[in-house]
């Protein structure tokens, strides 16, 4: 599995920054301490080369439990998680791999 860019790592991370904007009635340092937890379990977890989308979303739902349940659309918030880390990992794929040799004759 290649290493994804930093520019996948943030698209992930906005994803949770937008569901934690629309959390209503908590504080906003609680929000802050919730992006914390979530950044800092998020770019560890992404930025591992041995990291698989599959292992991601459920390591992800265990040890954000908490915070997933609170959002207000967890199920829609979950099929996006899921589509933005596969697409982020297929996109490292394509950008490591190297690319065939062109036959110039």
């Amino acid at each position: 599995m290649a290493k994804l860019r930093n520019r996948d790592i943030q698209k992930v991370i906005q994803l949770f920054d937008n569901e934690l904007l629309s959390i209503p009635r908590v504080s906003k340092t609680d929000k802050m301490k919730m992006r914390k937890k979530i950044v800092n379990l998020v770019q560890p977890a992404l930025k591992s080369s041995t990291m698989k989308p599959e292992v991601f979303i459920t390591e992800m739902e265990n040890k954000l439990s908490n915070i997933l349940r609170q959002f207000i659309d967890s199920y829609g918030f979950h099929n996006r998680l899921t589509d933005a880390v596969r697409k982020a990992c297929e996109n490292a794929e394509e950008s490591s791999t190297p690319s065939s040799p062109s036959d110039d004759q």
